[in-house]
């Protein structure tokens, strides 16, 4: 063999060696497994990794590095596919990798989206019957007199529900102040509370009919001409006047003292008539509770208190002079005198006083009108040894409560004392 054999023979074997250790170590880099540690480690070319790793690309090498994943990330990391090389290979090393697949979340996630789909579905089927059924309060009032135009003229008990139902409605609605216009300018008053406040047998409905118009009337001074013009007012009188029921006598007061208060007018041509003897029938009538009565006194202590300050305001202002004028000739006092309001009051509380020791409010309520109306009835009450009597032992029974609010209505029933009997050191009793 020539020495030029033996070289090209040497290079072959050297070349074959080579190639032979490099497909060794391309061999062993495929199959050495990734072993992860909680650092940052380089993920060789080509090499594979074991599921559940925190996997990232590290920006300044451009190398793939994995650890083992926080207690914290478990379940949230980014991680690649071991089973899926071709794919991820195929993707650029800057891409988001993938989610783990998680078929509960998927599965959960889609149920939601269709209970979602199904909700907003279902909300748009209800908002579309409530538009259909919608009414504005101007429409609910035209409907609710249109169905009491369509009841029988003959009073059925089987229209009796309806009917206060209607009315319950309407007491709700009218205490806003275009409700109420609108109501009248409908035909309500003609159609629906006069008929029944003047020729309803039911006292059930007539209670309802008084208290829709207190509702109405109350602080509504366009309504409470509309109500004046009808005549109301000598109607509510006379329910005062011959009614024996409690809650009748009640919505009656109510809607009298809606009608009355703030309109001086309506207060000269009830009153001077059939109103305040009404008002005092209410006082003297034995079967009538202790609360009503002391709804009057205050009724009537308001509208004495409304002159006083409506005169005493004008005196500053000019231009309140038309105003004052009409409040000028309210003349209370006769008006109150002539049926006997000073007696009436002095024989409730000289009889009714044992009832007033556990009702406080109602003490108060009547302490107050003595106050307002003490002027008109001081000769007739400082001489009554039976008010006497009743004004202390209420007082002293509250003197000696615990109670703050019995205190203060006892502080008040002293000053009164004193000031009727003129005898500050009494202690009867």
């Amino acid at each position: 063999m020539s020495g030029k054999q033996v070289v090209i023979l040497l290079g072959s074997v050297l070349i074959l060696g080579c190639l032979q250790v490099a497909a060794a170590t391309e061999t062993d880099n495929k199959t050495n497994d990734f072993v992860a540690t909680d650092e940052w480690q380089t993920i060789a070319e080509g090499q594979a990794i074991p599921r559940g790793l925190h996997v990232r690309i590290n920006l300044q090498t451009g190398l793939k590095e994995a650890k083992l994943l926080d207690e914290s990330e478990r379940g949230t990391s980014l991680q690649s596919q071991p089973d899926d090389q071709n794919a991820r290979e195929s993707h650029d090393d800057n891409e988001p990798l993938a989610l783990d697949y998680k078929p509960d979340i998927i599965e959960e996630s889609i149920r939601r989206v269709k209970e979602q789909k199904k909700s907003y579905a279902e909300l748009r089927k209800a908002y579309k019957e409530f538009q259909k059924n919608f009414r504005t309060d101007g429409e609910l009032i035209v409907q609710l007199i249109d169905q009491f135009r369509n009841f029988s003229r003959t009073p059925l008990e089987s229209e009796m529900r309806s009917k206060l139902d209607c009315l319950e409605n309407l007491e709700y609605l009218l205490h806003q102040i275009d409700n109420a216009l609108m109501f009248i300018d409908n035909g309500g008053l003609d159609d629906v509370l006069l008929p029944i406040v003047v020729n309803d047998t039911s006292t059930s409905l007539r209670v309802s009919a008084m208290r829709v118009l207190g509702s109405l009337a109350s602080n509504n001074p366009k309504a409470q001409i509309k109500v004046f013009e009808k005549n109301f007012g000598s109607h509510l009188a006379q329910i005062l006047t011959s009614s024996g029921n409690v809650g009748e006598i009640s919505a009656a007061l109510h809607a009298f003292g809606a009608l009355l208060r703030k309109f001086p007018l309506a207060q000269q041509r009830v009153l001077s008539t059939s109103g305040t003897q009404a008002l005092i029938k209410v006082l003297q009538s034995p079967d009538v509770e202790l609360r009503s009565k002391a709804k009057v006194v205050t009724l009537i202590s308001d509208l004495v208190l409304e002159k006083r300050s409506v005169l005493d305001v004008s005196k500053d202002d000019p231009e309140a002079s038309s105003t004052m004028a009409q409040y000028v000739l309210l003349d209370f006092e006769s008006w109150l005198k002539t049926p006997g309001y000073c007696a009436a009051v002095d024989t409730v509380l000289t009889k009714e006083f044992l009832l007033l020791l556990e009702q406080p409010e109602v003490v108060e309520q009547f302490a107050t009108a003595l106050e307002t109306t003490e002027d008109m009835c001081t000769s007739t009450w400082s001489q009554s040894s039976g008010l006497r009597h009743a004004l202390l032992t209420v007082r002293n029974r509250y003197a000696n409560s615990t109670d703050e609010y019995r205190l203060e209505v006892s502080q008040i029933l002293a000053k009164l004392c004193e000031r009727l009997f003129n005898k500050p050191k009494h202690t009867e009793l």
